[in-house]
């Protein structure tokens, strides 16, 4: 297959993994909850645990991507990188029950001519609370900014269960969705 543009991209991502219960999460995701901002790369959430990694990553390398040592990474890490031309395509597997409340409340969405799933701005913003990158920050705020519904207990719950209610990131994600209103 020749270079194709990244929504090509998102939407053969999409079809290769039809077996496989999956959604777009990242600034794909939140082009649907928020301004939509420029990526480069495509995060993919697998619903599959680890042991099911072939099963992700052999319809992805017949598309062109470069699987190489991602094996290995995702038995370690429970995500891999790998690329497919010059688009890094971040795959994350399932390891948690975190994953399962992700999947049961991930959107399908209108995406070119076509529809795709991505995570609910609740679980997105776990996500990017998890990361804890100076971009993640801007991306919540930017979500609340706007009114998107964000489930304030789910995500705390999450948030809690993941790095603990101490962790400096559950404190600063209860202070921005508390400063948002009570509504949330």
């Amino acid at each position: 297959m020749s270079r194709l543009p990244l929504p090509d991209k998102i939407l053969a991502i999409d079809r290769a993994l039809a077996a496989i219960p999956h959604a777009f999460g990242g600034a794909i995701s939140l082009a649907y909850h928020a301004e939509p901002r420029a990526t480069i790369d495509i995060d993919v959430n697998v619903f599959v645990p680890v042991d099911r990694a072939a099963d992700v990553f052999d319809p992805l390398s017949q598309l062109g991507a470069e699987i190489d040592s991602a094996t290995e990474t995702v038995n370690r890490d429970g995500q891999a990188r790998i690329m497919w031309d010059n688009t890094p395509v971040d795959l994350f597997f399932s390891y948690d029950p975190f994953h399962a409340a992700a999947d049961a409340s991930a959107i399908v969405v209108p995406f070119v001519d076509h529809t795709i799933r991505v995570l609910s701005a609740t679980h997105l913003s776990v996500c990017k609370a998890v990361f804890d990158r100076p971009k993640d920050w801007i991306d919540i705020e930017a979500m609340i900014a706007l009114g998107t519904h964000i489930d304030t207990a789910e995500a705390l719950r999450w948030v809690g269960r993941i790095t603990g209610d101490e962790d400096p990131r559950f404190d600063r994600l209860a202070a921005l969705l508390s400063s948002s209103g009570p509504s949330r």
